[in-house]
């Protein structure tokens, strides 16, 4: 995906994961007023789930694409920074709870391994478990976005209807109806690509519509208590991050009909923006955002800890945001970088895989396929 609406997902998608580091951060320096606060921290999330819908929907359209080589993209994708995250995260956590346990007094040190081992399968969030790997909070969308993954890939994938049907059914009654509550929200960011590839329209109403979605966006986002959209419920039991789901659905939507308008407009340029230097350094920083997500949360409370971290002192508050984010950058590029390396990988596995099980049906049917034998007369 190129032009103006990769650049702009690029953008949306960096400024919400720093969104989530600024939000830590402030959150674990009792608000002292020195980073921004963030008041609308769940609502970044949506956006991650909405830009996530549209570009693994414009994945999935390319023609060369097979169930074989979505879901082996999809699992080298997760798994070159979900992998090393958990194992960072188990590493420093045991580091930084021995330094200064009182700053991880509110963490629940017992069924570590369990913790680890139900993140490591996504399975951290279903029905109405709230399972996070010790520190790393965030790790909870990852147990919405690999079921959501899953369940694209059988509806676009799976050609028998009723084969389709009860895979979506089985997986949907194996995540429980919370993950389902805010499948509409990654859902709706599908449905403006797939409208995008049909819809046309003038270059200046693009503009207008780009600008009126754009203003409705940013109103949905800063004023979301006064228009409803939060109830602040978000994390509360027994729907945990679902708990605001109908707030979320519906700045989803906006927020989807504004990355609609946004790839109409795009539509309407030519230009080739990719060599331009600002580009280049929006994609770098979009190339480092799910390592900035899932590694910045136990790396800032082991500096914490180490460092006697002082909430209220200018320098301290900087050098530690600093070499946080240094740090995110030198772990990507040796996770997240290489993930062309691991999607080689993962599709020669998946390939094997796919060949065995088309070895073992063929034999299957073989051996069960019925006999043509001509009568004999006597």
């Amino acid at each position: 995906m190129r032009g103006l609406i990769s650049v702009y997902l690029d953008s949306f998608r960096f400024l919400a994961a720093l969104g989530v580091f600024l939000w830590h951060e402030e959150l674990h320096n009792d608000g002292s007023g020195i980073l921004p606060h963030i008041f609308f921290s769940h609502k970044l999330v949506v956006i991650f789930f909405v830009i996530s819908g549209y570009v693994i929907a414009a994945s999935a359209d390319r023609p060369d694409r097979t169930l074989v080589n979505y879901s082996a993209d999809r699992l080298a994708r997760l798994s070159s920074v979900v992998i090393p995250a958990l194992l960072l995260t188990y590493g420093l956590d045991a580091i930084g709870s021995r330094v200064s346990p009182e700053l991880y007094s509110s963490l629940n040190p017992q069924w570590q391994p369990i913790r680890l081992l139900l993140n490591l399968f996504y399975c951290q969030q279903i029905w109405f478990l709230c399972v996070n790997p010790s520190s790393n909070a965030p790790f909870w969308s990852l147990g919405y976005e690999f079921w959501y993954y899953v369940l694209f890939g059988t509806w676009v994938f799976v050609k028998t209807k009723w084969t389709k049907a009860l895979l979506l059914l089985a997986v949907s009654l194996f995540v429980g109806p919370k993950i389902l509550l805010l499948l509409p929200a990654w859902a709706v960011g599908a449905a403006a690509f797939h409208l995008s590839k049909t819809w046309r329209c003038s270059y200046l109403n693009s503009w207008i519509f780009f600008i009126v979605t754009g203003l409705v966006t940013v109103t949905a986002l800063i004023f979301e208590d006064q228009l409803g959209l939060n109830n602040g419920k978000a994390g509360l039991a027994p729907l945990y991050y679902s708990s605001n789901f109908l707030g979320d659905n519906i700045f989803a939507l906006i927020l989807a009909a504004h990355f609609f308008c946004c790839s109409l407009l795009s539509q309407q340029s030519s230009k080739n923006i990719e060599s331009y230097r600002m580009i280049r350094f929006i994609r770098w920083m979009a190339g480092h955002t799910f390592s900035l997500y899932v590694y910045h949360l136990p790396i800032l409370l082991c500096i914490c800890a180490i460092a006697k971290h002082d909430p209220h002192n200018f320098m301290a508050v900087l050098a530690n945001t600093m070499l946080t984010l240094l740090i995110v950058v030198v772990l990507s590029k040796a996770t997240e970088e290489k993930y062309p390396i691991v999607r080689k990988i993962f599709r020669r596995w998946m390939q094997s895989f796919d060949g065995k099980m088309r070895l073992v049906t063929t034999r299957w049917k073989f051996i069960f396929k019925p006999q043509n034998t001509k009568p004999t007369c006597t």
